[in-house]
Order: structure tokens, then C-alpha cells, then sequence
């Protein structure tokens, strides 16, 4: 589902990237003169972008855009072995920076990034000015019949290593599943594209656009995610939990949970541990039934909001939750122990229970803002604390 979230909004601009490609001639003329200045104002916006949010994976992408936009357009590539050359070593290029991971665009750690670009410049340069032998024989020979092929300009093998990279970048998006990750597959698609349709106003104009826009919309939502969800955790965090306060009216319910003895766990078996546990209450809690929004309040409390619910109401799916979590055994692993602590050496993995303690509050009462909802539900937190823990009070 997440990973289908991601890639809608690629799926729409691509779509409509060879839409507009189909239609390019059609559009009036005083259209047509003004789409030259759209690619390089994307990338202007795309590149300040990436560097303001430090996102070096799609500040990399947006290099391939250029990189391709200019090679056509100034018409670098004067032989079919360099164009065959540049159509397959981009998408090799575009593989290589998905697979690094983000270090960052000014670090000493985003010098592998630097040092495959430079590679691959240098590599295409040496081949456009040498043409030895073998990159002819590699890039330019037919390795099937040619009949198979007459659909596109592109040799066989730029074909074949363009298919070979989609699928990969395929399998990324499945298996990571991100904004940046979607992005880099319809990239890919319009670098193709482009390369397939050649140096015309229509295919720089339309593809890459089209490119520019999958870069800055996996910007923002990246910039998006570092704001309004939590990292550890992957919730809403308490940035989105108050824009959600400014929406809310009516009959609504505001839980308040905490771990129980979470420092005493914490001082026990260390904070690597603590986090794993807060990983494994937050998908707990993403699961809870009613309708409860979650959202990780700070430390290790988490807030849950029900719509059209009272507080009994509430209750309810809230009993469910926490005895969902104390039957739950979480599994201490040794590697995540600290090594100085002698009674947790053992080579055997230990399980141990967590458990919560709940509060939750309605809009029912004579309040004036879901903020004093929430100190309610508090209030009843520390009453369930109080009451011995692993208990929900409203």
C-alpha cells in the first residue's frame, strides 16, 4: 500500500508526460516557445531544493536530468556510438546512486556519489574520443534479429541494460518503499524516454519536465516526512497531533500512553533496546480499532485521537490495545545488550513483557480546546499509573 502511495503521483506524470509528448506540435505557438524555460527553472528550483534539505540522492538525480537535457540539446553526442554510450551508462549511473546510500551533498561520506559521476564522465569521454573496437562491438552489435527492435533507435544493448536497471529500481520501490525510491523509477522512465525520442524540442521540453517534477515532488515529501513524522517510529509526531487539534470539533476522545518502567528498561538493557521496544508499542499502536489516530507525543508517550467517539466508547478499543501489548513477548536479542552488564551475558535470548498504562478523555466535558481534552486524559494516565499500571482509565 505505501509503496503504491509512492508511486501514484509518478504514474500521473509520466502519463502525462507522453500525453503532452503525443500533442507537443498541436499547442499554439506562443506555448511552445515558452516551454524552453521550464526545464532549467525546475532545476534551479530542484537543485536549491535538494541542498536547502540536504537529500543527496535526489540532488543526484537531478544531475542525470541536466546531464541528458544538455547532451541532447547542445548536441554533444555527434557519433551513434557516444549517443548509444550516454543512453547506457545513465541508467546504470541512476542504479549506482539509488544504491548508495544518503550521505549528505557536502560530506567527506558523499564521495563515492562524486567519484561514480566523475568515473562515468571520464569513462565517456575516453570512448567519444578513442572509439576502440570492443565499445563498437559491445554497444553496437545486433544480438538478435532486428526485426524485434525496429520500435526504437536504441541499440540492443542499451535496450537490454534499460530493462535490466527498471527492474531493479522495480524491486527497490517494493522493498523500500519511499518518495526518493518511486522518483528515481520514473527518472529512469523519462531518461529512456528521452533518449529514445532524441534531440527534439518536444522530447527536452516534455521528458524533462517531466523528470524535474518526480525530483522536486520527492523533495518535498521527504521534507514533508522530516517534519511531520516521527523517525523512530515512522507515527505522526507531535507537529501533525496539533495541526490535527486545529481541525477538530464535536465528539471526539484523546488518549494519552506510556510505557511502563520504560528508564528502569532502559538503564537495563540499554537504549538501543528501549528503541527497539518503542518501535514495536508504535506498531501496536497503529493497529488499534475505532478509527484511532496515532501519533508519538515524545519520549516514550504516544497520544491516540478517536473521532465521534466518547470516552467509553474509546475505552473499548483502548482495553484491546494494551492487552494486545502485554500478551506480546518482546525478545531481548544479545547483540542489542550492554556488553558491561553481567546479568544480561547470557548467550540465550530473553523474552520480556511490556506493558502500558492508558488515559483518555472526551470533548463531552466543559472544555474549550482539544489541548484541555489532553490534559484530561493525562490527569486519568497518572490515575492509571497510580492504580499499578498496565491499566486504562478514562
Amino acid at each position: 500500500m505505501k509503496t503504491l502511495q509512492s508511486l501514484v503521483p509518478v504514474l500521473i506524470l509520466a502519463t502525462g508526460s507522453f500525453y503532452a509528448y503525443r500533442w507537443y506540435d498541436l499547442a499554439p505557438v506562443e506555448v511552445l516557445q515558452g516551454t524552453i524555460f521550464i526545464p532549467p527553472l525546475l532545476a534551479i528550483l530542484a537543485i536549491g531544493l535538494t541542498i536547502h534539505f540536504n537529500r543527496s540522492a535526489v540532488f543526484f538525480y537531478t544531475l542525470l536530468v541536466i546531464i541528458a537535457n544538455l547532451s541532447l540539446g547542445l548536441k554533444w553526442l555527434e557519433s551513434s556510438l557516444s549517443y548509444s554510450l550516454l543512453a547506457g551508462l545513465l541508467p546504470l549511473q541512476l542504479l549506482i546512486l539509488t544504491v548508495l546510500p544518503e550521505r549528505g551533498i557536502f560530506s567527506l561520506r558523499a564521495i563515492p556519489a562524486y567519484a561514480s559521476l566523475l568515473l562515468f564522465a571520464a569513462f565517456t569521454f575516453f570512448v567519444m574520443k578513442t572509439s576502440p573496437a570492443w565499445s563498437t562491438e559491445i554497444l553496437l552489435s545486433d544480438w538478435l534479429p532486428a526485426r524485434y527492435f525496429d520500435w526504437t533507435p536504441l541499440p540492443q544493448t542499451v535496450v537490454a541494460v534499460s530493462v535490466v536497471v527498471f527492474l531493479h529500481m522495480l524491486v527497490f520501490c517494493f522493498l523500500r518503499p519511499s518518495p526518493h525510491m518511486s522518483a528515481g523509477l520514473g527518472i529512469l522512465v523519462m531518461l529512456i524516454a528521452q533518449m529514445h525520442a532524441g534531440d527534439s524540442s518536444s522530447s527536452l521540453n516534455v521528458f524533462s519536465t517531466a523528470a524535474l517534477l518526480m525530483c522536486l515532488y520527492a523533495v518535498t515529501q521527504e521534507s514533508w516526512r522530516m517534519a511531520y513524522l516521527d523517525e523512530l517510529t515512522g507515527l505522526p509526531a507531535r507537529r501533525a497531533l496539533r495541526e490535527k487539534f486545529q481541525q477538530m470539533s464535536g465528539l471526539y476522545s484523546v488518549a494519552m500512553l506510556d510505557v511502563d518502567h520504560f528508564k528502569k528498561f532502559n538503564d537495563t538493557y540499554g537504549h538501543d533496546t528501549g528503541d527497539a521496544v518503542l518501535q514495536m508499542i508504535a506498531g501496536k499502536v497503529n493497529q488499534v480499532t475505532g478509527g484511532g489516530q496515532p501519533y508519538r507525543y515524545g519520549g516514550e508517550e504516544f497520544s491516540i485521537v478517536f473521532r465521534n467517539k466518547n470516552t467509553k466508547a474509546a475505552l473499548l478499543h483502548l482495553e484491546d490495545l494494551r492487552e494486545n501489548i502485554a500478551s506480546s513477548q518482546f525478545v531481548i536479542n544479545r547483540s542489542s545488550r550492554r556488553k558491561s552488564d553481567k546479568k544480561t551475558s547470557s548467550t540465550k535470548n530473553k523474552s520480556v513483557a511490556v506493558t502500558v498504562s492508558i488515559g483518555v478523555a472526551d470533548s463531552n466535558a466543559d472544555i474549550s480546546s482539544p489541548w484541555d481534552v489532553l490534559k484530561l486524559s493525562d490527569k486519568a494516565l497518572y490515575k492509571a499509573k497510580g492504580r499499578g499500571r498496565n491499566c486504562a482509565l478514562g
